[in-house]
C-alpha cells in the first residue's frame, strides 16, 4: 500500500473516532473501563459517572447502636430511638486532558492490519489513567503545577487520623499505629482495606517481609501482595516522595479502596487534527472528574516515611 493510500486510511479511520466530538453514553462507558484496567488506582476506586459537572452523592447509616433490651407489649422510649445519619459527597469536575502526536510512519502497521482505532483508544486510556491517578493522588490547590492545582487529593484530603513518621524507616510499627489509628467500626474486615505506599516503600516492606525466611517471605519476595496485620500493602506509582527537611519521604494511607470515589462526567471528547507540517496527527482527549473519600473519617495516614 503506497504511503499516500495509507494516510488516507488512517484520516477516514481517525475521523471516526470523533463522533461529533463528544463520545455517547456507551462509548464514554467503554473508554473509562478500558482506563479502570489500567494498573492504577481507577483499578481499586469506587468509580461514578456524573450526570452533570456537579453532583451530590447521598450518604446514609447508622453510625451507634440501634439494637435495645425489648419488653413485652412495649414500645420503645422516644430517647431510645435512633435515626440513620444522613449527609452528602459533592462532586465538581474538573477537566483534564491527554494528547498522542501519531506520525505518519508510526501508524503505517496499524493502518494495514485496521487496527489503528482500537490502538489509539487503548493508547489514550492508559495515559489518561495514569495522569488522572497523579491528580486524584496528589493534587493539591496551593501546588505550583497547574494540572495538580485543580483539586486536593487523597494525599491531602485525608487529615482526620495521621500518624508522623518523623522521616523514620518504614516498619510494622508504622503499620501497626496506622491500624490503631482507624476507629474500629471500619475495619470489620481487615483483608478488604489497604495500605497504600509508594513502590519504594512497598518494596522495602516486602525486603523485611523476605528477611524473615519463612513461606510468606518467599512469597513477598516473589513479587506476591505483602501485607501487614491482615492488610494488603500495595504500591501506588504517582505516590511519589517530597521533602523534608533534605530527606526523601512518602506517605502511607490506610483505607478501603471503595472508599475512594471518582467521579467521571460523560462529557468525554475525543479530537483529531492533521498536522501536514509535522507529517503526524494529533488526537486530543478532555475529560472532566473529581476524587473524594466517601467517608474521610475511615482512612488513616502515616506521614514523612523515610524513602
Amino acid at each position: 500500500m503506497r504511503n499516500q493510500e495509507l494516510i488516507r486510511k488512517a484520516e477516514m479511520t481517525l475521523a471516526s473516532l470523533k463522533t461529533g466530538g463528544l463520545m455517547n453514553a456507551t462509548q464514554s462507558n467503554t473508554f473509562i473501563r478500558m482506563m479502570q484496567n489500567t494498573p492504577t488506582v481507577l483499578n481499586d476506586a469506587r468509580i461514578i459517572p456524573m450526570e452533570s459537572d456537579s453532583q451530590k452523592i447521598e450518604k446514609i447509616g447508622f453510625g451507634q447502636r440501634i439494637l435495645r433490651p425489648a419488653e413485652e407489649g412495649k414500645a420503645l422510649d422516644a430517647k431510645d430511638r435512633v435515626v440513620p445519619a444522613t449527609s452528602t459527597v459533592q462532586l465538581n469536575a474538573k477537566e483534564v486532558i491527554a494528547e498522542i502526536h501519531m506520525t505518519y510512519d508510526s501508524i503505517e502497521n496499524n493502518i494495514e492490519k485496521d487496527g489503528i482505532q482500537q490502538t489509539i483508544m487503548q493508547m489514550l486510556a492508559e495515559r489518561a489513567a495514569v495522569d488522572i491517578e497523579e491528580l486524584i493522588v496528589n493534587g493539591d490547590t496551593t501546588s505550583a503545577d497547574p494540572f495538580l492545582a485543580q483539586m486536593d487529593g487523597v494525599r491531602k484530603q485525608a487529615v482526620s487520623h495521621i500518624v508522623d513518621a518523623n522521616g523514620a524507616e518504614i516498619s510494622r510499627q508504622m503499620f501497626k499505629q496506622a491500624y490503631k489509628a482507624m476507629p474500629s467500626k471500619y475495619l470489620r474486615v481487615p483483608q478488604d482495606f489497604r495500605f497504600y505506599t509508594s513502590p519504594s516503600l512497598e518494596v522495602e516492606w516486602k525486603d523485611q517481609v523476605a528477611n524473615r525466611q519463612t513461606g510468606l517471605g518467599d512469597a513477598a519476595i516473589q513479587g506476591g501482595l505483602s501485607s501487614a496485620f491482615g492488610v494488603p500493602v500495595k504500591g501506588l506509582a504517582n505516590m511519589q516522595p517530597y521533602d523534608e527537611a533534605g530527606t526523601d519521604v512518602s506517605d502511607i494511607l490506610l483505607t478501603h479502596p471503595k472508599n475512594i470515589i471518582v467521579g467521571f462526567s460523560r462529557h468525554i471528547r475525543i479530537e483529531v487534527e492533521k498536522d501536514i507540517r509535522s507529517r503526524k496527527f494529533i488526537i486530543v482527549l478532555t475529560a472532566k472528574l473529581d476524587s473524594k473519600f466517601e467517608e474521610e473519617d475511615a482512612v488513616a495516614k502515616v506521614m514523612k516515611v523515610k524513602e
